[in-house]
């Protein structure tokens, strides 16, 4: 029987090129990463190449088969021991095992690794909005065989067992690969450990063939979502003879779904919306070196806000969190890295075929995983045929690995429907970011609505919507880009509320369930982070927005009231914002009874007269929930709320915009909207409708974008349900900001 050794301590480390014999070595445990402070702070300057780890060990008389497992090296690994090189894995986030036994000797050994999360290799992810971390940042184990039987577990990183279960009839195909033995047999057990099936010997083909056992469980119980994720195990055993030489377990479950463009997803034939969030794997001074105290941490924040499905973006992720989706019941997206651009090498095309086998073939019996990702807004470096030719490959790679799951692709908001993104994978979605980068916090509905009409017959999700939000910014009349935890919170609010209306939408994931370093970013007075977050980075605050879903989604009564950083309040009179998943609420000012509302998650209290320096506010529901603000009534309001920008354009950009307006333009500084009359809040549609709109249209935004961009200025030209805000996120790289404004005011001019 297998011996398997967690070999995380006593390591030793070197940042740099290949260490010369004088080198000093720093003493550390895995998972490490090298990038946990520089990686998170900021500048885009994080160290990104070469770093060593060395280990010594004494091999014992009975360890005759000895593999070494790495759970992921970032982004590549080169492996020595003993000062032979025995092997190397292209790839951050998967498993790889590798065969030490012809390289150990008597007495002690030395294990080297070389990892390099260089970004100039042929290695995805590319370029995408978050940090790299380079390490060993999952665990290592030693493989430990007394005798040359054993499943295989060189293959892809996996112990080589493919469990594939029909909920319809009970009946279980599996695959397993073995080396050396005799025969496998298979057990399979229910939750309960009662054994439900078992199979008879089967006897070993020629060596690489695989085993293929065949079992039936009577009266199936299906594995159904968060309600009852209920599993099963299998246990292989390989025999030698009468003995038994290894032995396998795997869990995973019954169920069947299915994904209609008119109605969405369904799981065991019932109806069952998908809604739920994006997550990354760091941790603040952690980055990707995270145990299971974190992991089970992240799981118990998306159940407690009800989330039903997660998409484990934009990588492979460790194999506990896949068994706790397994677990807790979620529905999950998982995915490979390929992001933003396409790298035309060839060995850059071969990487994202093992990376995409990598992820499959581990991945492969947990029941929570319904659909393979294979792409995530690749429109924006650029579409190419060579890029759909591999994404092609990819498509028939994931159905020829495992027939049983869809395929899906994330689109970037400014992708449009006759790309030939949307007709390759099973499934499609956007990610948008409506009140954020583009559009209004009310164009939500409008977006879907257009797209879906487009192509009705392609199913379509949100994979990715939100706003960021920092929690020192607060504002009584929330705007776009104040950083504010209540903008943060308007936008899901109306996101979801427009989401909800429209069951087309197989699946909704908000971005993102936590905050997540992004070195290169520097937004809202927070330096290295992505602050889109319902939880902080280090997972210490929960953030408005997160008692929003809890209200949305969760079934454990709760009231919430808004507001317990922004506690400062100028002025006598406030507006009291309040979550609850209960249908009524009522409210207490200083004592004295406030009122009473009803109605569903979001109860809104005008006009709350405060008469005191500091006055208690207390929220309740009939069946006992409670919730206390103290607000401190203060003269002027808090400077100390307001992030205060200083926006500034590039250089090229202004001198083009300079041949435009003239030098001698004002810019206006804001959006006037003046009634009966055009604006860029308006659909393009709309404007259109005036000569003298499409004439500006045409003079300040299309003819200078054909410059930059004929296609997208030729789309621009067609018009559509989208307001020009909405089309403005999709081009404003490409343009100056001033002639958004400049627009506004030539629309102003136009009466309706």
């Amino acid at each position: 029987m297998r011996n398997t050794i967690k070999w995380n301590e006593e390591w030793e480390f070197y940042k740099g090129n290949l260490p010369e014999a004088e080198a000093v070595w720093e003493r550390v445990a895995l998972p490490h990463t090298w990038n946990a402070t520089d990686g998170q702070d900021g500048g885009s300057d994080y160290y990104q190449g070469e770093a060593w780890y060395r280990k010594c060990f004494v091999r014992e008389p009975e360890w005759r088969q000895v593999y070494l497992r790495f759970g992921a090296v970032s982004k590549s690994a080169k492996v020595w021991c003993n000062g032979s090189p025995v092997g190397e894995h292209r790839g951050g986030f998967s498993a790889f095992t590798l065969d030490l036994t012809p390289y150990l000797r008597d007495g002690e050994n030395e294990i080297r690794v070389c990892a390099d999360n260089n970004n100039e290799q042929a290695i995805y992810p590319r370029q995408a909005d978050f940090t790299f971390f380079g390490g060993i940042y999952r665990d290592v184990e030693l493989l430990i065989f007394a005798e040359d039987a054993h499943f295989d577990v060189e293959r892809f990183g996996t112990d080589a067992v493919f469990v594939t279960p029909s909920a319809g009839d009970g009946h279980v195909e599996i695959e397993t690969f073995v080396t050396g033995g005799d025969a496998v047999y298979a057990e399979i057990f229910d939750a309960e450990g009662t054994c439900a099936a078992k199979s008879g010997r089967i006897e070993i083909g020629p060596a690489g063939e695989s085993v293929r056992l065949a079992l039936d469980v009577q009266k199936v119980h299906r594995w159904n979502g968060c309600a009852d994720p209920y599993l099963y195990r299998a246990a292989l055993c390989l025999c030698k003879g009468d003995a038994v030489m290894d032995r396998i377990c795997v869990d995973f479950g019954f169920r069947e779904y299915s994904v209609s463009a008119a109605e969405g997803f369904f799981l065991n034939g019932v109806s069952y919306p998908l809604h739920g969030v994006c997550r990354h794997q760091d941790r603040e001074n952690m980055g990707w070196a995270i145990t299971e105290r974190e992991h089970l941490t992240d799981m118990a924040l998306i159940r407690e806000i009800g989330a039903n499905t997660i998409r484990l973006a934009h990588y492979q992720q460790a194999p506990f969190f896949y068994d706790l989706c397994d677990r807790n019941g979620m529905v999950v997206w998982a995915e490979i890295p390929f992001i933003s651009v396409y790298d035309a090498r060839e060995e850059a095309d071969e990487n994202l075929r093992q990376q995409l086998r990598e992820l499959i073939l581990q991945n492969y019996n947990h029941p929570s995983i319904c659909f393979w990702g294979i792409a995530n807004e690749l429109g924006i470096g650029g579409e190419s045929e060579a890029m759909y030719a591999i994404l092609r490959e990819l498509h028939r790679t994931a159905k020829e690995l495992d027939p049983t799951r869809l395929t899906a692709i994330a689109n970037v908001g400014m992708t449009q429907t006759d790309s030939a993104l949307f007709h390759i994978s099973d499934l499609t979605s956007y990610n948008e970011y409506m009140g954020w980068y583009e559009g209004t916090a009310d164009d939500h509905g409008a977006f879907c609505d257009e797209r879906h009409g487009q192509m009705p017959d392609v199913p379509l999700a949100i994979s990715e919507y939100g706003a960021e939000s920092i929690l020192r910014w607060h504002s009584a009349e929330p705007k776009v880009k104040d950083y504010t935890e209540e903008y943060q919170a308007l936008v899901h609010e109306k996101a979801y509320a427009a989401f909800e209306k429209r069951p087309y939408l197989w699946a909704t994931w908000l971005w993102n369930m936590f905050d997540f370093a992004a070195d290169a970013r520097d937004e809202g007075g927070c330096k290295g982070r992505n602050n889109k977050g319902l939880v902080t980075f280090d997972r210490a605050m929960k953030k408005q927005a997160f008692y929003f879903y809890k209200a949305c989604w969760s079934a454990e009564p709760f009231v919430y009231l808004c507001g317990k950083r922004f506690t400062k309040r100028a002025g006598h009179t406030v507006d009291i914002r309040v979550y609850s998943n209960r249908a009524c609420v009522e409210l207490w000012v200083n004592g004295r009874y406030a009122g009473r509302r009803e109605g569903a998650r979001v109860f809104a209290f005008k006009g709350i007269e405060l008469d005191r320096p500091l006055n208690e506010i207390v929220a309740k529901t009939p069946d006992g929930c409670t919730d206390m603000l103290i607000l401190e009534q203060v003269e002027q309001f808090p400077e100390e709320y307001t992030y205060k920008e200083e926006k500034q354009v590039a250089g090229a950009v202004a001198q083009w915009f300079a041949k435009i307006s003239g030098s001698g333009a004002q810019v206006p500084k804001e959006i006037v909207v003046r009634e009966g009359y055009l604006s860029v809040d308006d659909s393009m549609e709309d404007i259109f409708r005036y000569p003298e709109g499409r004439q500006a249209v045409q003079e300040l935004i299309a003819a200078p974008l054909a410059l930059a961009n004929p296609a997208m200025a030729e789309r621009l030209s067609g018009g559509g349900a989208l307001t020009f805000t909405a089309v403005w996120h999709h081009i404003n790289r490409m343009l100056p900001d001033e002639v958004y404004y400049l627009l506004n005011e030539r629309l102003n001019q136009i009466k309706k």
